[in-house]
């Protein structure tokens, strides 16, 4: 978690009081309504400049991270996909042996995907990158159950879909960073927490559909097809949050 008092440069944006007044409304004790949650996420994309305009990377304030973080990852996934997770990870520099911790490979894939963070934007870019991948590993008692569950979890969801997720978890991050240490101090700790916790299980369930299940596995991830792939799907993301008006 963050604070707004950080993210000063971003109050000379003419959308900041909009997005910051959505936020402070919406965060109170009990249930949070899905109109106000709405209205939250939807001044969080006119803050980055739309969809198109944040989505394909052009914002300042945010999204540059979060796609290139994104596109390392999808590649990332996309060898598993097709050699499995132990050569996917040889493949970026790390060899498993076994003994070998989940703990330790999935802070290797978070450093590789993320790098240092050293700006608002990476820190919730990295931030995003582990709840994901916590959140596949985070039954796996010993690596060779870490493989298979996210041998599983690709499988199961699709490259996409996890991918979309990842970019749902980067807009919660943002809106943690942006307002969290405001809202301890007007609103308290518990409504504090209240808020954030309906906020992510929101953004998760609102974009469950927007995946257009698309085949990833022959894309050159690296080039200038995956860089476009991932705004595209960062692009899709927000549109699903835009244009709320209540």
């Amino acid at each position: 978690m963050g604070t707004s008092k950080s993210y000063e440069g971003a109050k000379g944006n003419p959308n900041w009081s909009q997005l910051s007044g959505s936020v402070t409304r919406a965060c109170e004790a009990g249930f949070i309504s899905n109109n106000s949650l709405s209205n939250v996420t939807s001044n969080f994309a006119k803050f980055l400049g739309g969809s198109n305009f944040g989505g394909r990377g052009k914002s300042k304030i945010g999204g540059r991270a979060g796609i290139r973080t994104a596109q390392k990852l999808g590649g990332f996934l996309s060898d598993v996909k097709t050699k499995g997770f132990r050569s996917a990870l040889s493949s970026i520099g790390f060899d498993a042996t076994y003994t070998t911790k989940p703990n330790e490979a999935i802070n290797y894939l978070l450093e590789y995907c993320a790098g240092v963070a050293s700006s608002l934007d990476e820190t919730a870019a990295k931030a995003a990158e582990r709840q994901l991948l916590e959140e596949i590993s985070s039954e796996a008692k010993n690596f060779e159950e870490l493989a298979k569950s996210f041998e599983e979890k690709i499988e199961e969801y699709g490259i996409e879909e996890l991918l979309i997720k990842y970019y749902a978890y980067y807009i919660y991050e943002h809106l943690s960073i942006d307002f969290y240490e405001k809202l301890i101090e007007e609103k308290g700790k518990a409504a504090t927490s209240n808020f954030y916790t309906q906020l992510k299980k929101f953004l998760v369930e609102r974009v469950k559909n927007v995946a257009r299940k698309r085949d990833l596995i022959k894309v050159d991830w690296e080039g200038k097809e995956g860089d476009g792939l991932v705004k595209n799907i960062f692009e899709d993301t927000l549109k699903a949050f835009e244009n709320y008006e209540g």
